[in-house]
């Protein structure tokens, strides 16, 4: 008899054999494809990589120069498509600005996934390095953003860029800022293309909402007081997880915006509304015009008019899933078109952290869609 792990071992020899065999066959056909390659930062051009045996990795090839610029006294790094199938001169662009928390992450923490993008795509990449938390608080962050942008807008011709075709993207924290300037420039001439916002901050009123007692949300309260504040005072922390830091008649006048009860059945199911909410006077003193600043906490916008299209992604384990379906709900409301896309078995951090699985290989495939249809349109 044959033991079953001789067999096994055989028959994964086989099919590794086989794999190879075909690889070999399919190699004409697979001139177009390739990996994106691991490459320094700062190399000015990136051709066809080695193919690996994954899936979620296989990209149109599409050479790129990348280089480091200051933009209006902003650093970014700029990943342009040297060949397109188009032959564009003008190309659509993506300003993207990286999460972490306002107080963590560089263009560098992100360099692969923007590469990824402008090869995926075909867009003109631009990654801001805005300064960081707490050191350079609100509104440093936004005002790098906002800066390098518009400089972009205002030299696109210089740059080749089609300025009818940019689109603001962030993750987290760099949604935030993604939503911030988009409604910062909502009458700009010519308007953004659309917004791409993956997993965002965007309110800070409630941290008792169902995503955030089911995934406990504590971690994020250094980061809003760092960007807040540029400090943090473990008293204020205290009060945000309890609630108590805004006056009733704020909870009451922005509680619309920030209504559990429009979640989808499923993401409040066995929620339990917290009851006897008392107001830290100090606290709300302190935190209340950061709290309904809609520069900081898009969602406490009152007025979402004139936004580009929008897309934004939501992930099941997140504190933050919850406010990015209701700004979701809010910006349908106002009549902007949009795409939320939810994906239950995703975390919190997905696109950054730096592996490949089937869920980021759907999560990339949603956003690329997106991209492309919006570009195209």
């Amino acid at each position: 008899m044959i033991d079953m792990r001789v067999s096994t071992r055989l028959r994964i020899v086989a099919l590794l054999a086989a794999l190879g065999v075909a690889l070999l066959v399919l190699k004409p056909c697979m001139q177009g494809w390739h990996v994106r390659p691991v490459t320094s930062p700062k190399s000015k051009t990136v051709s066809h990589g080695v193919l690996h045996l994954t899936v979620a990795e296989l990209v149109p090839v599409v050479n790129l120069q990348v280089a480091d610029h200051v933009f209006d006294g902003v650093p970014v790094r700029m990943y342009r498509p040297s060949t397109n199938s188009s032959k564009e001169r003008f190309l659509p662009a993506m300003v993207f600005y990286h999460g972490g928390g306002w107080i963590h992450g560089s263009i560098d923490t992100h360099n692969s996934y923007a590469r990824r993008i402008a090869m995926d795509t075909g867009l003109l990449v631009i990654s801001v390095e805005y300064r960081l938390a707490p050191k350079y608080p609100y509104p440093i962050p936004v005002d790098d953003c906002h800066k390098a942008t518009l400089y972009i807008m205002n030299h696109a011709s210089e740059l080749d860029i089609d300025t009818s075709r940019v689109i603001l993207m962030g993750d987290s924290a760099g949604g935030n800022l993604a939503a911030a300037v988009s409604q910062r420039m909502k009458s700009n001439d010519p308007p953004l293309l659309a917004q791409v916002l993956i997993y965002p901050v965007v309110q800070s009123l409630n941290l008792q909402l169902p995503s955030y007692t089911a995934h406990d949300g504590e971690w994020l309260l250094p980061m809003f007081l760092s960007y807040f504040m540029g400090s943090v005072d473990d008293s204020l922390s205290t009060a945000m997880l309890k609630g108590s830091h805004v006056s009733d008649r704020v909870r009451q006048l922005y509680s619309k915006y920030v209504d559990y009860r429009k979640l989808p059945e499923s993401l409040r199911k066995d929620y339990v509304v917290p009851q006897g909410i008392k107001t830290d006077p100090v606290a709300a003193k302190v935190l209340e015009p950061y709290i309904t600043n809609p520069e900081i906490n898009p969602l406490m916008s009152d007025d979402l008019e004139g936004l580009p299209h929008t897309m934004v992604l939501t992930v099941g384990s997140d504190p933050l899933r919850d406010e990015g379906v209701l700004y979701a709900i809010r910006l349908k409301e106002a009549g902007i078109p949009v795409q939320h896309t939810h994906h239950v078995d995703g975390h919190h951090g997905e696109f950054s952290r730096g592996k490949d699985t089937a869920l980021l290989f759907r999560m990339n495939s949603d956003l690329f869609e997106f991209i492309r249809q919006r570009v195209s349109s």
